[in-house]
């Protein structure tokens, strides 16, 4: 994103500008703030210039909010409260994008999966084994969305006219545990779920990082993310999406989790 004239190539003319580029997982914090937020700048400027009246529709995260507090899940009316450096630079984007002239709508994923992920990918190859290994606490709540309900959510801030601000979409709400069961399931094992000492995630998290200075490659696990990982709720509420865009996720988790492992048996990932 540092071609100020590429971008505006490549925005030129559009009804709509989708922006999904994001680093999710870094060596280095800067990296954070110089792609999530200082990247955004860019390409806003590139629309203003370029594409003025195109419709700016900017993937934003829940991590931007932080996790759901006092027992209920999240919405957009909550003052956001991000725990990482990666959820703070989204808030910034987020902020960057509010504040821009023209036409913009934020759209607000929780965890995304589904075919070509590899974030999730880990949990898949744990259980086939037949474990699964709690870092969270009993009962953690985790809302999720497949990647093409994600799809049509931001296609339904791209086009309908009245969509303004800030919209959840999820593709709703499990806890750990039957999300766990969902993947041993669609692997065709029973899950042996072990749950690890405070202290190994943290040690994990650095030997991931070190790995991923040496190999130049994003790290799989980064403390920032234990901290994601440890947190008790992170349901939200997709209700506004719902009532003003007419979203409607339409694969159940189950399904989703299913077709996800065939596509990593196809690749041979799994």
């Amino acid at each position: 994103m540092d071609d100020a004239a590429s971008l505006e190539r490549a925005v030129a003319g559009a009804d709509a500008v989708f922006h999904l580029a994001a680093v999710t997982s870094a060596v280095d914090p800067a990296a954070y703030r110089r792609v999530n937020v200082e990247g955004t700048a860019r390409l806003l400027d590139a629309v203003a210039g370029s594409a003025p009246a195109a419709r700016f529709v900017f993937c934003s995260s829940q991590a931007a909010a932080g996790p759901s507090r006092d027992g209920r899940p999240a919405t957009e009316a909550d003052r956001p409260a991000p725990i990482t450096a990666y959820g703070a630079s989204k808030l910034a984007a987020e902020q960057l994008v509010s504040g821009a002239d023209g036409r913009h709508v934020i759209v607000r994923p929780p965890a995304v999966y589904g075919p070509r992920d590899v974030d999730i990918l880990a949990a898949f190859r744990l259980a086939r084994r037949g474990l699964a290994v709690r870092i969270g606490p009993p009962g953690q709540r985790l809302a999720i969305v497949h990647v093409r309900d994600l799809v049509s959510g931001l296609l339904l801030a791209a086009t309908v006219d009245h969509a303004r601000g800030i919209y959840f979409v999820s593709g709703g709400t499990a806890r750990w545990d039957e999300l766990v069961g969902g993947i041993g399931a669609a692997v065709g094992r029973r899950v042996r779920i072990v749950a690890a000492p405070p202290f190994v995630p943290r040690i994990a998290a650095a030997l991931s990082r070190a790995a991923a200075r040496l190999t130049r490659s994003k790290p799989l696990l980064t403390h920032d993310r234990v901290r994601d990982l440890v947190q008790p709720d992170w349901s939200c509420d997709d209700m506004r999406a719902r009532r003003d865009l007419g979203y409607q996720p339409a694969i159940a988790l189950a399904d989703g989790l299913r077709e996800t492992a065939a596509w990593y048996r196809e690749q041979g990932w799994l």
